[in-house]
């Protein structure tokens, strides 16, 4: 069974990347405008997780495992706040990263959040 749409709608959210060719930006001079994908910056990533859940959908043991990651993100999705429950501290962040982590052996799309304390440093594999 492959993926369902669901869940091929949350790794579009996981990241972040619209399924739409138009963006709106909403903010800096306060202004919003509609502006198309002149320079088609969504447009690879989007064919690499479009090819990736065609491959996940091959293989019944990845839908499983990408299915089980998903149900992760989906319960800390909606809640970016930090929680302390029963004595632990939830980081939206940390668990999102841990998320595209598991996720990168089957859509190998390695996701790297401009800003933060990552300096110079880049992760493979």
């Amino acid at each position: 069974m492959p993926l369902t749409d669901h869940q091929a709608n949350l790794l579009f959210e996981v990241y972040e990347i619209t399924q739409r060719d138009t963006t709106v930006v909403v903010g800096g001079e306060g202004s919003s405008r509609l502006e198309p994908d002149l320079y088609n910056t969504n447009t690879p990533v989007r064919q690499a997780l479009t090819d990736a859940i065609a491959a996940i959908n091959n293989l019944p043991s990845q839908v499983e495992r990408v299915g089980v990651i998903l149900e992760e993100f989906e319960c800390i999705s909606l809640d970016p706040s930090n929680i302390d429950k029963d004595g632990y501290q939830m980081r939206p962040d940390k668990n999102l990263a841990a998320i595209r982590a598991r996720l990168f052996p089957y859509t190998g799309i390695l996701f790297k959040k401009s800003g933060g304390s990552g300096g110079n440093r880049f992760c493979l594999g």
